[in-house]
This record gives structure tokens, sequence and C-alpha cells, in this order.
């Protein structure tokens, strides 16, 4: 993925992130998923060369699912926040190495969301909910 981080305060920070990913899911089922997030950040001691900072965000994405033994396609929309910590490592003044931890949680939003949920447990307990921890690392080029 890739982010734009702007910094109005030395404190305060936002961020827009769009990411993509690729692969095998949880049904094993290939899948295909972008995301945009909108991240704000509080940064907890500013001047130092290593600062730490939290983070709250919301965003959206969506998939697309093929299933090769029954030839489906779906796509889903979801809408979902995070929240976590993280340490930005300034090397210098325009130039950072930025690390976080990020908890998710998410929810369908698409039009079949209603009808045809998306996990149904052995037990017969569907949802359209899912959650997540994320672990995420980057450069920041200041200008």
């Amino acid at each position: 993925g890739a982010g734009l981080r702007y910094k109005p305060t030395p404190r305060f920070g936002l961020e827009a992130d769009f990411d993509f990913v690729g692969g095998t899911d949880y049904q094993g089922d290939r899948r295909s998923e972008s995301a945009f997030t909108l991240n704000g950040l509080f940064f907890l001691n500013p001047r130092s060369r290593a600062q730490v900072y939290l983070l709250a965000a919301c965003g959206w994405s969506s998939a697309h699912v093929d299933n090769d033994a029954q030839s489906t396609s779906v796509n889903y929309g979801y809408f979902g926040g995070q929240a976590g910590i993280g340490l930005e490592l300034r090397l210098s003044r325009s130039l950072a190495l930025n690390g976080d931890f990020r908890g998710f949680i998410r929810s369908r939003t698409d039009s079949l969301a209603q009808s045809q949920p998306e996990f149904t447990d052995q037990n017969g307990r569907s949802t359209n909910t899912s959650a997540g921890a994320l672990l995420t690392g980057g450069m920041t080029l200041y200008f």
C-alpha cells in the first residue's frame, strides 16, 4: 500500500492510506481486496527522535472473491474502524521510519449483507463482522 501523512502541528497528524492485498481467504477461495483508510495520529513525545503515537481511523474496503469449485464470483463492501499505537524514528528532518500495531473491526455494507452472511460456523451462527490485528511498517518522507 501507500499513504500520505500530513502533520499540521508537532502533536497531530493526518494520514490517508490506500492498500491492496490478494491471496487465498479463510474459506480457501481466491480473494483480492483494496482499502482506503483515514487516520488521525496523536504524537505523545513530538520533540523526540523516537516518537510514540496513537492512531484512530475509519475506512472503507471492497473485496472480490472467486470460488473456482462452484464457478462463482462475489463482491463485498465494508466499513470499519481501527485503533493502535506506533513508533516513528526520525532519521533526518525529512525522513523517518515508522511501524505500528493496529486492531480493526469492520462490517459488510453491500446490498447482499442482510440476506447472505459472509461467515457461518458449524452451529449455523452467521455474521458479517470481522476483526483482526495488523503490524505495519514503512518510511515517511517529509517535505
